[in-house]
């Protein structure tokens, strides 16, 4: 099929910028950020924040900080099979803070010693710093603050102790994605309509089958009617009825089981042998799938807590506005501002329901 009605992929951006920061129009992704920090206020002054050095358009985060006045930015970095030059990493991230001149409250490197946790006043959750574990929550100052940079339900289970941090009196901050200024569900929405287009989908008159127990379900279910196709909203695969699905969208939460599992996919078989299961966040048991012959898309499995395409491919943006919202909910934790309900964020618990939210 022949995608219709929806962005193409060849209308964004390609698809990784994990290579030469030289793809990357530097000063205007840092134009985007100075607008982002005036729009939200992000000020942190006299703070050190510490962050994840990386490549891409998310190599930007320390800069960020930097610019929203922190006096101490420490950026990490982690050897993976995706960035597997530290000089990449370093050279990448510390792009930017040169060409914003503020480089020199900028600092890569690949460990903080254990003593100088104790300066720290913000930790953002990310691949780099992660997992933030109790061993490390016991180095930081009870004042600090971890920033999770997403909402809960985007993370997958146990990168990060809650219950330790509660112990601690440690405050643990999250984005409100809904929140104008930051406004990323409609963002999900897109993504999805590209892997969609990316599966070779028509969403004309297709039958769609959305299976999503997230907030990107009302965003998800619009996106895909104002492209044509026939939805129908489910929020556990068991509740999914027996029609004859075109397309299955699994949009689930990372969880330690696939939700889409062997029971639930030998439904479908038997009603929608040739629907296509697109996987879209949460996870499908692929080898079930492969048994039943169920096509699965992407070919590649998404890493757990990943989404099916990564954010970047819309352009410096989106993500811009997750990072800038991530670190504001984090500086209105630190300084004792009222959070929750319809703000830029909100404190994190542990021990309620899949962590909930609460005011500061």
């Amino acid at each position: 099929m022949v995608p219709s009605l929806m962005p193409s992929s060849r209308d964004f951006p390609a698809r990784s910028f994990a290579g030469d920061v030289a793809e990357i129009d530097i000063a205007g992704v840092l134009a985007i950020v100075r607008k982002q920090i005036a729009l939200l206020d992000l000020d942190l002054s006299g703070l050190t924040v510490v962050v994840g050095a990386t490549t891409g358009y998310q190599a930007v985060t320390a800069t960020v900080a930097a610019l929203a006045n922190a006096s101490r930015v420490v950026a990490l970095t982690r050897i993976s099979s995706r960035h597997p030059s530290l000089a990449a990493i370093a050279d990448a991230t510390l792009a930017f803070a040169k060409y914003a001149k503020v480089s020199e409250r900028v600092e890569v490197t690949n460990h903080i010693d254990s003593r100088k946790w104790q300066d720290v006043d913000l930790v953002t959750y990310c691949l780099q710093v992660g997992p933030i574990s109790r061993s490390l929550i016991e180095l930081l100052p009870s004042h600090a603050v971890v920033s999770l940079m997403a909402e809960p339900w985007e993370l997958r289970p146990g990168v990060v102790d809650f219950d330790a941090c509660d112990e601690a009196g440690i405050k643990v901050a999250a984005p409100n994605l809904s929140h104008p200024a930051i406004n990323l569900l409609p963002e999900f929405a897109r993504l999805c309509c590209i892997l969609l287009g990316d599966a070779g989908v028509d969403q004309r008159a297709a039958r769609i089958a959305i299976v999503c127990d997230t907030p990107c379900a009302p965003s998800l279910e619009h996106a895909l009617r104002e492209g044509g196709a026939r939805v129908s909203v489910f929020s556990h695969p068991v509740l999914l009825t027996d029609d004859a699905w075109d397309v299955i969208v699994v949009a689930m939460r990372p969880s330690e089981k696939p939700p889409m599992d062997i029971n639930s996919l030998g439904r479908i078989a038997r009603t929608s042998r040739q629907a296509l299961l697109v996987q879209f966040s949460g996870g499908i048991d692929r080898s079930a799938a492969s048994y039943f012959g169920l096509g699965v898309w992407p070919p590649k499995r998404p890493t757990r807590g990943q989404l099916g395409l990564p954010l970047d491919i819309l352009g410096s943006a989106p993500l811009v506005r997750r990072l800038t919202g991530g670190l504001k909910a984090a500086e209105a934790a630190y300084r004792g501002a009222e959070l929750g309900g319809d703000s830029v964020g909100f404190l994190v618990k542990a021990g309620s329901a899949t962590v909930g939210r609460e005011r500061a």
